[in-house]
């Protein structure tokens, strides 16, 4: 039973990682790789929210410390930058990689498979909104119907606090309040701030400025914020604007008090959920200043997806697979060559199929449908009813029909 469970997650999370991969290969994205083993200077040097106690250290032949890959944009950005001549305008890459970071919590796994793109390009509403696009694109495919894509603006706060004068450890622990939507307590903390009187009525808002994107913009329209501010804030509009032309409108959340979570996010900042699952399966942004680090600009996008959250979330959902076989072909031992035929043309079409004798069917294996072959008839069961069927047309029909039009595509 144990190694029943075990293989059915093995088979959920290649399952998710191909159907991913898939469609990322749609909006023209190629596959990459970095290094398992990073230098322990690339990750120390860059500005990024990575705890350096998390970093998984070892230290190699010569001396040199060592970190298990803890993230993926940062060394392949690196690597793009030393390549620099003729770079193309934009490039797109995705991965499927595992990270290793220290979690100092009770079975908690160090190594999580991330699989991610990363978009280089210029930046604007349409590059931005065709990512979230994607996002969304993929969430759908894995099978999730309840997608929820959460946008913000990771300068929009900074710019807010621009000319403020609080100390780093004032403005961590108001990062905290507006994250946590803390109400209560984030208006008596500004009122110990020196703070333009403005500026802390629109930091006290902040957590307020969620919902949908005409709500929250209508909001906006009534408070008074810097005109930087109000450029971050016509750049996610537009881009909203442009994801809600995808047909995504019902998707999308406005959430002005989603703080950056990546040191080197700069602009458009979102995260994914879905249904019955308490935390974000999918976190990205636009990251324009990480290259600078490195000494060349090169502005991106992009997002990962932890490949266990989706699994568990998978899992959770009411509407679960309840079968792990597609179809069984039985069939009289006549009829054999006709059998191999139709399961052969299934599996070209990515079905799970299995065959066996009619006479070693006595146990019925536990698929979706079942396909009878005997000498007088060829028949395709569920458990609504049996159809005869005279060509493997006229099967593929038949199953087309019961299985019905994807939502996505509706």
């Amino acid at each position: 039973m144990y190694s029943e469970i075990l293989g059915n997650e093995h088979e959920k999370h290649e399952k998710i990682i191909g159907t991913l991969g898939k469609r990322f290969t749609t909006y023209g994205y190629k596959r990459i790789k970095t290094s398992a083993f990073e230098q322990y200077d690339l990750y120390s040097n860059v500005r990024t929210s990575i705890n350096q106690n998390e970093m998984i250290k070892v230290i190699d032949y010569t001396g040199e410390v060592l970190v298990l890959r803890p993230d993926v944009t940062i060394p392949l950005t690196q690597q793009l930058v030393q390549l620099n001549d003729n770079l193309p305008e934009e490039m797109r890459y995705y991965y499927v990689q595992e990270v290793f970071r220290q979690t100092f919590q009770e079975n908690e796994r160090i190594g999580k498979t991330q699989a991610g793109v990363e978009f280089y390009c210029k930046s604007s509403p349409a590059s931005d909104a065709e990512t979230i696009m994607l996002a969304c694109h993929a969430l759908r495919d894995v099978g999730f119907t309840d997608v929820k894509i959460e946008i913000g603006y990771a300068g929009f706060f900074n710019e807010l606090i621009a000319d403020s004068d609080i100390t780093a450890e004032q403005t961590a622990e108001l990062k905290t309040l507006i994250q946590a939507k803390n109400v209560v307590e984030i208006g008596p903390f500004l009122q110990r701030l020196s703070i333009d009187p403005s500026i802390k009525e629109v930091l006290e808002q902040l957590p307020l400025l969620y919902g949908a994107p005409e709500v929250v913009f209508e909001r906006l329209q009534n408070l008074q914020v810097s005109e930087s501010a109000q450029d971050a804030i016509k750049y996610l509009q537009r881009t909203c604007d442009i994801v809600e032309l995808y047909g995504l409108k019902k998707h999308i959340v406005i959430d002005l008090g989603l703080i950056n979570h990546m040191g080197y996010y700069s602009g458009i900042i979102f995260q994914g959920y879905v249904e019955n699952f308490g935390k974000p399966v999918l976190m990205g942004g636009r990251y324009d200043a990480l290259s600078e680090e490195f000494g060349m600009k090169l502005p991106a996008i992009g997002f990962a997806c932890e490949i266990e959250s989706l699994v568990k979330a998978s899992s959770t959902r009411e509407k679960k697979e309840r079968y792990s076989i597609d179809v069984t072909v039985i069939y009289e031992e006549s009829r054999i060559k006709y059998a191999i035929d139709i399961t052969n043309e299934l599996r070209e079409r990515d079905y799970r199929v299995i065959s066996k004798p009619m006479k070693d069917a006595e146990h019925q294996t536990d698929s979706l449908y079942t396909i009878q072959l005997t000498e007088q008839q060829n028949n395709l069961v569920d458990q609504e009813e049996m159809k005869e069927f005279i060509d493997f047309k006229q099967l593929l029909d038949l199953i087309a029909s019961k299985k019905g039009v994807p939502e996505w595509i509706i």
